[in-house]
């Protein structure tokens, strides 16, 4: 019994040690994670110099992360990634240019990137060029270089989903003026083009070119000849006609710009061995349309392509900037070509 009781006493005395001395492990064990917590989100340094840093859209929060810390913004990416997972934004931080400093917290580089402080660039495609001419476009506007581009283009992935089957992007790039964060990457860009150019093709437009026996591809390339052709918007329709008109007999389209596009787009007039170049593209020699696009046409011309005027026309030729003559025969064709022959050698003189 005596022995009983002194047991009970000694433990009654080392429950309280015991508990304070777990307590007060406890508390050095807090006061620790707090001294280190403040350390990895305390500023990288009293500088107040900024430093200018892209967010591409699409980056993970790990490659923000070693991003930062490698301008030496942050002193752990894992601790940014944990603080990212603990207020549970990681889908909210934006892309975008930042301008930061080093002597800003964690925590308040994570409200800024959460916050956006996104820099906009433009990219003007004009209508009818073709995908190796936006290429070089975007490689001379500044933004990335023209193999990346063509690589983007290129994406198995980008055309199984936007372009018909067997088909390049070649005149599913929609031409318009796109806005977008810099530092984007190519690939984001030509998807852009490609999901534009399939908004446009609705299901009004789909069930227009059923009725006229084409497919879209069809419609696309017969619209990318008008574009190259036609000398302003009003003549589209007119122009369409022609070719609508020589299609249903058959005929060769003889179109120039096809035999452009077979030789490479050259910057010169062709001449008659031209004509006789080898190649799908080359309507003088084959008849029909061409296997595909031959450059990116704008919504005029895949509309044209879609409601030619109805005109008994099969001819058309140059006759001023912008504005062409239509003949219904070939002897007057050729008639009107002599005319502007005959004109253009006098205001040589």
């Amino acid at each position: 019994m005596f022995l009983r009781n002194i047991g009970s006493v000694l433990t009654q005395k080392r429950v309280p040690r015991f508990a304070s001395y777990t307590l007060g492990c406890l508390g050095v064990i807090c006061f620790s994670l707090v001294l280190i917590g403040g350390y990895y989100f305390s500023p990288t340094a009293p500088s107040e110099e900024i430093v200018t840093i892209t967010i591409a859209p699409g980056n993970s929060t790990t490659k923000i992360a070693k991003h930062l810390a490698t301008n030496n913004l942050i002193r752990s990416p894992l601790a940014f990634k944990i603080a990212v997972r603990y207020r549970g934004i990681g889908t909210q931080l934006r892309a975008g240019t930042y301008q930061l400093s080093r002597d800003m917290s964690l925590t308040r580089i994570l409200d800024e990137l959460k916050k956006g402080q996104i820099e906009y660039q433009t990219f003007t495609v004009p209508e009818g060029i073709t995908a190796k001419a936006i290429a070089e476009l975007w490689e001379s506007s500044g933004y990335g270089t023209a193999e990346t581009f063509v690589a983007a283009m290129q994406s198995t992935e980008l055309r199984q989903k936007y372009v018909p089957e067997g088909v390049t992007a070649e005149g599913y790039l929609f031409p318009d003026t796109y806005k977008f964060a810099k530092g984007s990457t190519a690939e984001t860009i030509v998807q852009i083009m490609l999901a534009e150019a399939e908004k446009r093709w609705d299901e009004t437009l789909a069930k227009e070119a059923k009725a006229l026996g084409f497919t879209r591809h069809q419609i696309i390339t017969l619209a990318s000849i008008i574009q190259r052709e036609a000398g302003s918007e009003s003549e589209i329709p007119r122009i369409a006609s022609v070719f609508h008109n020589r299609l249903k007999h058959n005929w060769r389209l003889q179109a120039d710009p096809t035999v452009l596009y077979a030789l490479g787009d050259p910057k010169r007039l062709l001449t008659r061995a031209d004509l006789k170049v080898v190649s799908p593209y080359n309507t003088y020699l084959h008849k029909g349309l061409p296997p595909g696009p031959i450059g990116n046409p704008g919504m005029a011309s895949i509309l044209g392509a879609l409601r030619p005027e109805e005109t008994s026309f099969y001819y058309f030729v140059a006759i001023d900037e912008g504005q062409h003559h239509f003949s219904k025969t070939l002897a007057e064709h050729n008639r009107i070509i002599r005319q502007v022959k005959r004109r253009k050698a006098s205001s040589n003189r």
